[in-house]
């Protein structure tokens, strides 16, 4: 019996859309011009030990061999970014991501954040605004919910790394204590982080952050312009903010 199902298209491979493009020629020719354009610096064949020496990394793996490399410089900060490879395992070859290096001398904290990517944990947490609450109660009905949602995600007593229900629903949190939790994390850059669609690894400590997006890592211009144009705005959150830690209660557990 015939099927009536027509053939399914093929699934797609995240390493062949990074180093088999239809047209490598064509591919470095705008690789060439995207990156004149932008006034930066192309390296085709860097070397991965600058890379190695920001080991040891919070959640991002230490790379093993390297593809090509960006190099850009703003206003108060230099930008890596490496097409770096991972490990596979026994007998898989090299997984490839494209990472981001920016140093900088305003970042001065450490943190480390990796998102959780659990949809019903996430929806939970959307109807923590509710329109039938007055101004003068909706303050402490948030922070009730709050309160409810740690006590049932980490138990009873627990606060949380940085005491933020919505941002540690969304993200894995790694830092030495609350208070420098919240400074390498301020307020408007978790609220930048959950509002947008960006899902990926991000380490910050004194000097610079290193930072990976998941998804197919498509060394290419467009794609590159928009994780530049991210990153830009989370450095910025970072550095403009003059957010002041409350007092803690004692030092955050960096493990999970």
């Amino acid at each position: 019996m015939a099927s009536i199902y027509p053939p399914p298209p093929p699934g797609w491979d995240k390493r062949a859309l990074a180093q088999e493009p239809m047209d490598p020629i064509a591919a470095r020719r705008a690789m060439e011009a995207w990156v004149r354009a932008r006034g930066y610096e192309y390296n085709p064949a860097p070397d991965v030990t600058w890379f190695q020496q920001w080991s040891p990394f919070v959640f991002l793996f230490n790379p093993v061999q390297i593809g090509r490399e960006i190099r850009a410089k703003f206003s108060d900060s230099w930008l890596w970014i490496a097409e770096l490879f991972a490990e596979g395992g026994a007998g898989k070859p090299l997984q490839p991501f494209i990472v981001y290096f920016l140093t900088s001398e305003k970042l001065q904290y450490r943190a480390a954040i990796r998102s959780r990517l659990q949809p019903e944990a996430i929806e939970e947490l959307r109807a923590i605004f509710n329109s039938r609450r007055t101004p003068s109660t909706l303050s402490r009905w948030r922070y009730r919910e709050r309160q409810n949602f740690m006590r049932r995600t980490y138990g009873r007593g627990v606060r949380g790394t940085v005491a933020d229900a919505v941002f540690e629903a969304h993200f894995e949190i790694a830092t030495p204590s609350r208070e420098e939790g919240l400074m390498a994390l301020p307020l408007p850059l978790r609220q930048l982080l959950v509002q947008s669609t960006w899902r990926g690894i991000l380490e910050v400590r004194p000097g610079g952050l290193v930072a990976t997006n998941y998804g197919p890592p498509r060394f290419e211009p467009q794609i590159l312009d928009e994780q530049i144009a991210t990153l830009s705005q989370m450095y910025g959150t970072i550095t403009r903010s003059s957010y002041q830690p409350p007092p803690s209660s004692g030092p955050a557990s960096s493990t999970r």
